[in-house]
């Protein structure tokens, strides 16, 4: 998977717990941080999920196709 280099500024006091998370799991800080921000993207796209779904159940009559759902969250 082809990769894009990106400079982080972390706290020192998060520099050091994540340095010592790396070691006890045996990967880099690099790993640690890419698992991060995975899982941050990964809850925000199920917020979105969420949150149509309650405009759904809210009413039912609302539900748009499957394509234009797709372009309004592209919007987003």
């Amino acid at each position: 998977m082809p990769m894009k280099r990106t400079m982080v500024y972390l706290p020192d006091d998060l520099s050091k717990k994540l340095k010592h998370l790396a070691v006890e799991r045996e990967t880099s800080m690099a790993e640690l941080i890419r698992e991060a921000a995975a899982a941050l993207v990964e809850r925000t796209d199920m917020s979105a999920v969420r949150e149509a779904l309650a405009e759904y159940r809210a009413d039912p009559a609302s539900a748009v196709p499957l394509e234009q759902y797709h372009r309004r969250r592209k919007k987003r």
